[in-house]
């Protein structure tokens, strides 16, 4: 077993927007911006994209606990930097082809799905949006009472094209996945657990004590037993799925070029309730 004391050593020093701590073989990624419920910033989104194949590659890590800094998960993408581009606020000097944009939305979540090594959810405060799919895309998902989880994609004016059309209907079932993705609405903790959605509830005094003793249960295991069980598993839900996930990207970033979008982030900064035509 591992015996690395607590300490981001100097592979994970160029990481910015995520904290790192590895502790006997048990590697806590922390989401970080708490000023904002820890909504993933542009750098944020960069580093989703590296960070789990490092950790794959790195043999001193076994298992992963994926968190967020203080009371909240993460609140999704930052809107504020949505909203400027939305608003035309964003330089239009550069373009980027689409494809860079997908590529990595599409690696947010199937890195936590290709990474073989064990990967748990801790979920405090909201968890919506790209926070929601970032955490029902691990492995195992705890919360304490009052975490809300919420695919929140259609209320910004876009389509669910984060993963939720990949995860959500394999954990609750097409109807209940139609109803929660097509809505917006967010799924309590308590109520999460009853309909599959996480593996438990645990009581907010209990939770850090609840998602160490899983990581150590699973690190003390034979770990090719434990990772190949895991990609196995991955393997059957995105041949499954895979095709849904893509297209669902493709219309979230047709979505960005519609009216009802820049009306969603426009009511977002104005505090108000969006007026949408259609268009």
């Amino acid at each position: 077993m591992p015996t690395s004391g607590a300490a981001t050593d100097s592979r994970y020093s160029h990481y910015e927007g995520l904290q790192l701590s590895l502790t006997d073989g048990i590697m806590t990624i922390t989401l970080s911006n708490p000023g904002r419920r820890n909504a993933i910033t542009a750098i944020q989104g960069d580093e989703l994209v590296t960070i789990w194949e490092e950790v794959w590659d790195d043999p001193e890590v076994r298992v992963i606990i994926l968190t967020g800094d203080g009371g909240d998960f993460c609140s999704g993408a930052d809107m504020s930097g949505l909203a400027k581009k939305a608003l035309g606020g964003a330089s239009t000097s550069t373009v980027q082809p689409v494809n860079v944009t997908s590529r990595k939305a599409r690696k947010h979540v199937c890195g936590i799905l290709d990474c073989e090594k064990p990967i748990l959810a801790k979920v405090r405060g909201v968890a919506y949006g790209l926070g929601v799919n970032l955490a029902l895309a691990c492995d195992m998902v705890f919360a304490a009472p009052g975490a809300r989880f919420c695919d929140s994609h259609v209320k910004a004016g876009l389509v669910a094209g984060d993963g939720g059309v990949l995860l959500w209907p394999l954990l609750v079932g097409m109807h209940r996945a139609k109803e929660y993705l097509m809505t917006g609405e967010p799924v309590p903790a308590e109520k999460a657990a009853d309909i599959g959605l996480i593996n438990a509830c645990v009581p907010d005094d209990q939770l850090d004590a609840h998602v160490q003793a899983m990581a150590e249960r699973l690190r003390d295991l034979p770990p090719h037993a434990v990772n190949y069980t895991k990609a196995a598993l991955n393997v059957a839900m995105r041949q499954m799925t895979g095709a849904a996930f893509e297209m669902s990207l493709g219309y979230e970033l047709y979505s960005m070029k519609m009216n009802d979008f820049r009306e969603a982030t426009q009511a977002f900064v104005e505090k108000r309730k969006g007026v949408f035509r259609g268009d």
